[in-house]
């Protein structure tokens, strides 16, 4: 125990700075969670919609889709195999805890949600929106965040966690954008994609450090 405890303070270190902004940005939407109920929060995030962003954000979703996973473990295996092996093992480990608690929360998605009152809400011009009972937690947020502290620990320049971060948080967005997510799944998500990827980091990421990416 004392070993994994040394090991995951050694991984906190390499990604804190990916760690603590994340932080303050849950703690005000957790804040604004609070004050305000789930579904006004969901049709307030609903209405920030743009022609831009309608076009912008269904591209930009794919980068925590299972594919993105594959070209980027696969592009880190070029560069250096236990790498690439860290982050697709990464990926799956925490793929198994995302499927395992849509499987036991099984909560309805936005589409469902709001399904007696959908003249509510603004659907993206052709954009399938699921409608299934497997919101909880976003499966693309666990795979993006997953991504961003693999290669947050990996960084020589540790600011290079600042733009991961903002990609992760980008694909995060994207799901609420696309009618896919509530603000509960994508935030959940964030935690999981972190936690459990500095967990897997602490058993398996202790000889990775050079090369670096950044």
């Amino acid at each position: 125990m004392k070993k994994f405890v040394n090991s995951f303070l050694r991984v906190y270190k390499e990604v804190k700075v990916l760690l603590w902004p994340l932080l303050g940005i849950l703690a005000a939407l957790l804040y604004w969670r609070l004050m305000v109920d789930r579904p006004t929060v969901y049709l307030q995030i609903n209405r920030l919609h743009t022609a831009w962003g309608d076009r912008f954000f269904p591209l930009a979703t794919h980068l925590g889709s299972v594919s993105a996973a594959v070209l980027i473990s696969l592009l880190l295996v070029l560069i250096r195999r236990q790498m690439g092996f860290v982050m697709a093992t990464a990926y799956m480990f925490t793929a198994v805890i995302s499927f395992t608690l849509k499987f036991l929360v099984g909560y309805p998605r936005p589409y469902r949600y709001f399904f007696d009152r959908l003249h509510d809400l603004y659907l993206v011009p052709g954009v399938e929106v699921l409608d299934n009972l497997r919101s909880f937690p976003s499966g693309h947020s666990i795979c993006a965040f997953t991504a961003a502290t693999v290669l947050s620990y990996y960084a020589r320049n540790k600011k290079f966690a600042l733009l991961y971060l903002f990609l992760a948080l980008l694909v995060a967005y994207s799901r609420m954008y696309l009618n896919q997510h509530f603000l509960e799944d994508v935030s959940a998500g964030a935690v999981v994609g972190v936690f459990f990827t500095m967990v897997w980091l602490s058993f398996f990421g202790e000889e990775k450090k050079t090369p670096r990416l950044g």
